[in-house]
């Protein structure tokens, strides 16, 4: 029997994440109550213990679409994967169709996970890869595109602003995720142009032997091709070389050629195994 999940249904949630056999999103007990709390998450239970659960996250609506992200997928042992996300899914579907939900969302690197998610009725639409460049090499290069200087808080609306007209609908994420890049990054920066925004890059430093991470770069659409994008990067490389980091990671999609084709020029490689990007239309 699979169900929506109530607030009430914690303690099954937790019994089944120590059992768990198949698990996708680690999320903290806090994201795990939200998703409990948020009247789209579905439970499967056999004799009154719980043996599937999918936590579903339902973003910002915009002009395009409103999408729920499958933030988290848990099941336990001798189960059917496929059988079993098809059943939770189920459980859901007249609640998201009600509230307008254009789209399920799910990104995965788990063949597993994925195997299910297209017997269950979805789609690939893009990847996301992984590109980084390692620091013995130097700063390419570049003359001044514009005049770069940090951003905080008090920058919160240029940044939403810039973020939302670089971005479509999909990729954009939700304010309250853009500012806490903002907030929490280590290297803040705003690209203006006669006191005019341009673009911002958002980069985090990782202790370690980790590789620093340029978490977001945008840049407005009237100015693109102008090599704003670049001096931002290159911005960006020479943080990380003063961190004394290994060198500088960053995510895009398969699809964005014009990133990739910056990235490329500026010795960053593509590394690791793609995130598949899955959905399930609704519309």
């Amino acid at each position: 029997m699979a169900r929506l999940a109530q607030p009430t249904d914690r303690p099954a949630l937790a019994d089944l994440q120590v059992r768990a056999w198949r698990r996708h999103g680690m999320l903290a007990i806090e994201d795990q109550v939200a998703l409990l709390n948020s009247g789209l998450s579905t439970l499967a239970f056999a004799h009154e213990r719980a043996i599937g659960f999918l936590g579903l996250h339902l973003r910002e609506p915009t002009e395009d679409g409103l999408w729920v992200d499958a933030a988290m997928v848990t099941l336990a042992s001798g189960v059917a994967v496929g059988r079993m996300l098809g059943s939770l899914l189920r459980a859901t579907l007249p609640g998201l169709r009600a509230q307008g939900v254009t789209d399920i969302v799910c990104l995965t690197v788990e063949t597993w996970l994925r195997d299910a998610l297209v017997e269950a009725g979805f789609s690939e639409i893009d990847q996301v890869i992984t590109y980084a460049r390692h620091n013995q090499y130097a700063v390419p290069p570049g003359r001044p595109a514009a005049t770069l200087r940090p951003a905080g808080p008090a920058e919160a609306d240029t940044v939403l602003a810039l973020n939302a007209a670089a971005f479509g609908s999909f990729w954009r994420y939700d304010s309250a995720t853009t500012l806490s890049w903002l907030f929490t990054a280590d290297h803040a920066v705003l690209a203006e142009r006669n006191g005019h925004p341009l673009g911002f890059a958002l980069t985090s430093h990782t202790s370690g032997n980790g590789y620093d991470q340029l978490i977001r770069l945008a840049t407005h659409p009237d100015v693109q091709g102008q090599g704003i994008g670049r001096q931002l990067v290159a911005d960006s490389i020479a943080f990380s070389r003063r961190t004394g980091s290994p060198g500088l990671a960053l995510n895009t999609q398969v699809s964005n050629a014009v990133s990739r084709h910056l990235y490329e020029a500026l010795d960053f490689h593509v590394v690791g195994a793609p995130v598949r990007v899955m959905t399930y239309p609704l519309r």
